[in-house]
């Protein structure tokens, strides 16, 4: 009984679980993945493999930004519906402090396209700033049941513009007020100006110069360079710190044009077009030029000639005539009539002023009226007045509060009258070794405000000359909207170089500037004093007598010096001679005569001499008859190489040398030892007869 009841639950239990149980789904997919390549282009960057099956890295292909791909898609088991593709790309540049380009992004879901197509021509992206960018381009197929390709295809590049839209400019024009002094006064006429110069960097100065505040008016265009291209937009900007972006429709700008219009400032100025074309990329051009005409700037040095000045005149030697005025109390002086030394100097503007290459020097109670080429004393100061011409900008005279001011148009802020409003200057001197001494170029002067830092209540250029060599000065103009005229500058940053550019090599654009320099010489050349009765051996008379000499006998060198400066002792002032301190006066002495084979021969007496007087013991293998005494005579001493090493090429006007004499005498002496016992070697002098000797 037990056993049916067990048999007929176990078959009520099968019974019941087969019909609870579900149809298994079908475990194979029978829906293949399409495949994707791309083939008009280089092989796909995914799929390259080396000989054992593993990826290799992509070779990044250069390809034109605009380039037709091709790609395709096959299914095993059904078709291609369609393809699916994307664009992604790389920062054009380097997104700062140091940090590299990144790499590639992968492509987002939005950045994919779906198109039935199987090519395409594609417009790729550069940017503003470079005309290269990386890219990477994805396609993968779905087929007709929905099922994409798993591995799409991808091609990494790069893509460059070589071919932007070209930005013509078609009008450039500055039109501003220009004003020039005549005889009737300052008259103002409107200037029209078209600039055409582009900007180069080897070339910082523009050829095109327009009036300061001029309405600057340009106009333009852009050219596609490929056909079925055109321009997206346009940038432009001349003082704008950024580009301003405009579409393409809008084909011009005005600035100073009053308001609404912006403002542009004197200066260098540097207008910039950028025509975009489609792929970011842009062409570009510029128009460059200078707002503000630079100021000119001349020398206006007293007149030898006027009468009102009172010079009184000598003449050297050499028959050069040299101008001078004694003043008998500096504190009652009023300066030179006629002249900018003196009240005019605030009552002639800088462009009324007349044109002359002169200068005052003043040394002790004297004032010398100076021309190029002169020599000035050691330690003196030079004046040398400036005038100048100014074309466009208002007379912003430098003054402010100063009870010293002079009252005058000079000092007076007034409009635009022609003449530049301040000067800056520089002495350059070239020493006696051929090292310059080249202090700063001043601030702008007159500033008459005791306000400001940049001081500087005189209106004429002036420096003190304490460095021996040859001075190269310059004064420059600076007009009201702060142009300075650096055309010397331009040719060279030196101006004895200027100077020997337009002097010795005849070089055009220096002798444009070269009489924007004036050259003289620091340091008159010490001399002996010859004519003193008490100077031995003494110099030949008219008569062509000489002086006889024992073989032991005293020499008396007695010099002098106009302008002593001993750098031993601290120099309390300029403008004269140092007080208390006797003449630096430096000599060395020289024997030549004959030895007894007839041959020339020479004797040091004395090198580096300080003191006039020497006993001389003439050695006695130099014979007796006509002998030559060498005298070289220097104004400081050799240890003093800072200040120009030692003065024995001192030059005069002309630049010749004058600081050394040679003269013969007659040695009377007992005859000669044999010259080759004990007697020093003989020395033929340089282009010496044998026979006899000479002055040199």
């Amino acid at each position: 009984m037990r056993l049916r009841v067990g048999l007929l639950l176990c078959l009520l239990t099968v019974f019941l679980g087969a019909g609870c149980r579900k149809a298994l789904e079908p475990t194979a997919d029978n829906n293949q993945a399409p495949e994707t390549w791309i083939t008009a282009a280089p092989q796909d960057s995914i799929t390259t493999r080396n000989q054992l099956g593993q990826p290799v890295s992509p070779v990044i292909t250069r390809i034109p930004v605009r380039f037709h791909l091709y790609w395709a898609g096959s299914d095993r088991d059904g078709a291609v519906s369609g393809y699916y593709w994307a664009v992604v790309e790389t920062l054009a540049t380097p997104p700062g402090d140091g940090l590299p380009i990144p790499n590639l992004p992968g492509p987002k879901a939005s950045d994919y396209h779906f198109t039935t197509r199987s090519d395409s021509t594609f417009i790729f992206r550069a940017s503003e700033d470079v005309s290269e960018r990386e890219h990477a381009f994805y396609v993968y197929a779905v087929d007709n049941k929905g099922k994409p390709d798993p591995t799409p295809a991808r091609f990494i590049f790069r893509a460059y513009d070589r071919f932007p839209p070209e930005p013509i400019v078609d009008i450039a024009r500055a039109t501003g007020t220009i004003y020039t002094l005549t005889g009737a006064g300052v008259v103002a006429s409107t200037e029209v100006k078209f600039i055409l110069d582009f900007f180069e960097i080897e070339r910082p100065f523009p050829r095109d110069t327009v009036p300061t505040g001029s309405e600057l008016f340009f106009q333009w265009h852009g050219e596609p360079t490929i056909p079925g291209s055109h321009v997206l937009g346009y940038r432009y900007r001349l003082d704008e710190s950024s580009f301003n972006v405009v579409d393409s429709s809008v084909h011009s700008v005005t600035y100073n044009g009053g308001p609404g219009t912006p403002a542009v400032a004197p200066g260098v100025k540097r207008f910039t077009l950028r025509a975009v074309g489609e792929s970011g990329w842009r062409g570009q051009t510029t128009r460059y030029f200078q707002m503000n005409y630079a100021p000119d700037s001349w020398y206006s040095g007293p007149d030898p000639n006027d009468p009102v000045a009172g010079w009184s005149t000598y003449t050297d030697g050499n028959g050069k005539r040299y101008w001078y005025k004694d003043v008998a109390n500096w504190s009652t002086f009023n300066g030179i009539p006629g002249t900018l030394l003196g009240a005019d100097s605030a009552l002639v503007l800088p462009a009324a002023r007349t044109e002359r290459r002169t200068f005052f020097e003043i040394y002790k109670d004297r004032i010398w009226a100076h021309e190029e080429g002169d020599t000035v004393h050691l330690n003196s100061w030079v004046v040398f007045p400036a005038g100048g011409t100014d074309k466009d900008s208002p007379y912003r005279a430098k003054v402010g509060v100063d009870p010293n001011k002079p009252v005058g148009p000079v000092t007076t802020v007034a409009t635009a009258n022609g003449s530049p409003v301040a000067f800056r200057s520089q002495v350059l001197t070239v020493q006696l070794d051929g090292n310059p001494a080249r202090p700063s170029e001043t601030t702008s002067f007159p500033v008459f405000d005791i306000a400001s830092v940049y001081h500087s209540p005189h209106i004429l250029p002036y420096s003190g000359m304490s460095v021996s060599g040859a001075a190269y000065a310059y004064a420059i103009a600076e007009d009201g909207d702060g142009t300075v005229d650096r055309r010397i500058m331009r040719v060279s940053g030196r101006q004895d170089s200027v100077a020997y550019y337009a002097d010795v090599l005849g070089i055009q654009s220096a002798q444009q500037v070269r009489s924007k320099i004036l050259k003289f010489y620091v340091n008159h050349a010490p001399f002996l004093k010859t004519g003193d009765p008490a100077f031995r051996p003494a110099i030949p008379n008219g008569a062509g007598t000489r002086a006889t000499i024992a073989r032991t006998s005293t020499f008396n060198i007695l010099a002098d010096d106009l302008d002593p400066i001993d750098y031993n002792v601290t120099i309390q002032r300029v403008g004269g001679p140092q007080s208390g301190v006797s003449p630096v006066l430096i000599r060395t002495i020289d024997i030549w005569g004959k030895n007894s084979a007839g041959r020339d021969t020479s004797y040091n007496v004395a090198t580096d001499l300080d003191v006039a007087s020497i006993s001389v013991t003439i050695p006695t293998y130099i014979v007796p008859g006509i002998i030559y005494v060498r005298i070289r005579l220097a104004d400081n001493r050799t240890s003093d190489v800072a200040h120009g090493a030692r003065l024995l090429r001192a030059p005069d006007r002309n630049g010749v040398v004058q600081n050394y004499y040679e003269y013969p005498v007659t040695l009377s002496a007992p005859g000669p030892e044999d010259a080759s016992i004990g007697a020093a070697p003989s020395t033929q002098r340089p282009g010496s007869p044998l026979s006899s000797g000479r002055r040199q």
